[in-house]
């Protein structure tokens, strides 16, 4: 089996690392549009160097790790070879684009996954979401997911639910890192030194978040945990409430939705 990557962008490299923990490196053919970074890559992590063209011909699963805007064009480029090829599996990760878009973009014979991966699956601690297309196979699910089973956790849902998903999983790292920063921020205001401030800022939403998946306690309960009564937690967790902290998480995620919906007309 040959597996192609085009477009070696933070999301698609951090998706042919996963890979290629999974299948051996002389089935991964790889192209970007700086043959540099196809380069830096292999000498890091493996892989073949390959071309669209080579790809689009050769590969049975092929991971498009191009830009919304840029699908057109590059699909509408190799249709010859697309219209010629038996049923290829294409995976897709632009935001907003839908599978029926995306199938009108190829020839009919052709499976398609939408799939939203987030940067966290650079070091197998990801959240994947991902759709089929009514024609996939029975067992395409099952080769996605072992394909990609060292990039962190993978939720299949139905194609309605991944731009929620985006807002959600692929962007969420962004806004967890802003309150990361906020974290070390307060500490260094408060007299820690920055590298330290950083370092308990970073670990308490890592120790904090896996605590919620192993106790599988819901937040509310663990945050009332450290709220004791009349103490130091609950006066925070006042100052927060006082600013509409939840209220501005919801609203930041909903933006992002809205804003992955345009993305795809």
């Amino acid at each position: 089996m040959k597996i192609g990557f085009i477009g070696l962008g933070n999301m698609g490299a951090s998706l042919a690392k996963a890979v290629l923990q999974a299948r051996p490196s002389d089935e991964i053919l790889l192209a970007n549009r700086s043959q540099a970074k196809v380069d830096a890559f292999i000498a890091d992590f493996g892989g073949q160097a390959s071309s669209n063209e080579e790809i689009f011909a050769e590969a049975d699963v092929i991971f498009l790790g191009v830009k919304p805007a840029q699908f057109s064009d590059l699909l509408s480029q190799y249709q010859t070879i697309l219209e010629k090829r038996e049923s290829l599996l294409l995976i897709s990760m632009a935001a907003g684009l839908t599978l029926e878009k995306l199938a009108s973009l190829i020839p009919s014979q052709h499976r398609i996954i939408r799939m939203m991966p987030n940067t966290p699956a650079s070091i197998g601690q990801g959240v994947i979401s991902y759709a089929l297309s009514p024609n996939c196979r029975a067992e395409d699910s099952e080769l996605f997911c072992q394909l990609l089973s060292k990039a962190g956790l993978l939720v299949e849902l139905g194609e309605g639910l991944i731009d929620a998903a985006t807002g959600l999983a692929g962007c969420g790292p962004a806004f967890v890192y802003l309150f990361i920063e906020a974290l070390a921020d307060a500490g260094v205001q408060t007299g820690l030194p920055r590298e330290t401030a950083l370092k308990m800022a970073s670990q308490t939403v890592v120790g904090a978040g896996q605590l919620v998946l192993e106790s599988q306690q819901h937040p509310g309960v663990l945050k009332d945990q450290v709220c004791s009564p009349g103490g130091s937690t609950i006066a925070g967790v006042a100052s927060l409430e006082a600013h509409a902290f939840r209220g501005t998480v919801m609203e930041a995620v909903k933006k992002a939705y809205k804003r992955t919906k345009k993305l795809g007309k």
